[in-house]
């Protein structure tokens, strides 16, 4: 039982598939499972640093687990891609917007991860939507 508890502590801080299938791969696949028609388009040419990675993998999970729960939306975009050293994350959904951090919100933890690699989070979520999601992350911390 200890051996289970500690491989699932380590899947919540690098899952395995992205060693296995790398940032595009791992992205790739949670679209594939989303609730949501999700659109995935990631352009990065090099491997970023794991928990960065990880921390992109946790935004996009948490972003299509409220577009499924909450927003009432009927398409996702996910797009990724390198600048000036940064990793740039972003998630779209048609949805009704009004998301709000907070009051028990994965939002906030995906912000402390962010914060935690001296990263940018940014909620933009008006009334009547869309809600876009977007990280700015240091590809080496």
């Amino acid at each position: 039982q200890a051996l289970a508890e500690l491989r699932s502590v380590a899947r919540g801080i690098l899952p395995p598939v992205l060693a296995d299938r790398g940032l595009a791969g791992a992205l790739s696949g949670l679209a594939a499972t989303s609730a949501v028609p999700c659109q995935v388009d990631v352009d990065v040419p090099v491997r970023c640093a794991a928990s960065v990675e990880a921390t992109a993998y946790f935004l996009v999970a948490e972003a299509l687990t409220n577009a499924s729960r909450h927003s009432g939306a009927t398409r996702v975009a996910v797009a990724v891609h390198t600048r000036d050293g940064q990793l740039c994350v972003s998630v779209t959904d048609d949805g009704a917007g009004g998301a709000v951090e907070g009051a028990g919100s994965g939002l906030v933890g995906i912000r402390r991860r962010v914060e935690a690699h001296d990263g940018t989070l940014t909620l933009t979520s008006p009334p009547g939507g869309p809600t876009t999601l977007t990280a700015e992350l240091p590809c080496g911390s």
